[in-house]
């Protein structure tokens, strides 16, 4: 007596497709994409490794044009002592917003690990900072972001837009604070030397003052006949108002 054999046969895989890209559920894989990474971590260990036994430029190693020399180099402020280490010959990558706008500042966050964009449609951008590939995106101002900075201990980012709003965010794009400090444009922030205040620059009332200033130099004169640029008091206040 014969015994019927049950056939199991295996699904069919659609017409262009190997098994290897059908999952379990039968969703297509994506296809992998290959990603440039500029990775600094090597260059930072190295430098690490370094400083212990290296006490200034005398004990540095000369790094030759060569492929093999790849495993001494270390980051650039480890060789402020070599100009050729400032020229960037080789570009690296271009990246893109999904709408195209200009972009008004950028800023790197504490750590490096990503880049901060502002954009004139007021957004956020974040971008990796090995493979230089979108992050994330947030609507962090209903104007033009034009001026980024990071406090002094890299706990606040202060930003300003064109509207002249300020908004003070934390590392994690928290934000904690809000107010109008001008009626102009921010163009530009800076922290002063105190831990907890900064300093907005508006630049319409900042071009004024100087425009004012350069006028006052240039035409004015003194009862002996001397000009503020001849004057040595005056010269001091010039020096002052610039630095």
């Amino acid at each position: 007596m014969k015994m019927s054999v049950p056939n199991f046969k295996r699904p069919a895989v659609p017409s262009g497709d190997t098994p290897g890209n059908v999952m379990f559920d039968g969703k297509r894989m994506r296809k992998a994409v290959h990603r440039k990474t500029l990775d600094y971590n090597s260059s930072v260990l190295q430098f690490l490794n370094n400083r212990i036994w290296q006490r200034d430029q005398r004990d540095f190693r000369a790094i030759q044009p060569d492929a093999l020399y790849q495993l001494d180099l270390v980051p650039p402020t480890s060789m402020l002592d070599n100009p050729m280490n400032c020229v960037t010959t080789k570009f690296i990558r271009t990246s893109t917003n999904k709408f195209r706008c200009p972009i008004f500042c950028l800023a790197w966050t504490p750590e490096g690990r990503r880049l901060v964009t502002g954009a004139s449609s007021g957004e956020f951008t974040l971008w990796n900072g090995l493979t230089f590939n979108f992050e994330t995106i947030l609507q962090a101002h209903d104007a033009s972001v034009r001026s980024m900075v990071w406090s002094h201990n890299n706990t606040w980012m202060v930003t300003g837009d064109h509207s002249g709003f300020i908004k003070y965010w934390q590392t994690n794009m928290n934000n904690v604070k809000m107010y109008q400090g001008h009626k102009e444009p921010v163009r530009g922030i800076r922290w002063a030397n105190l831990r907890h205040r900064n300093v907005v620059l508006m630049a319409i009332l900042y071009l004024r003052i100087a425009a004012i200033f350069l006028v006052y130099m240039f035409l004015c004169k003194f009862a002996d006949g001397t000009t503020p640029l001849e004057n040595s008091l005056h010269r001091e206040y010039l020096i002052g108002f610039v630095t």
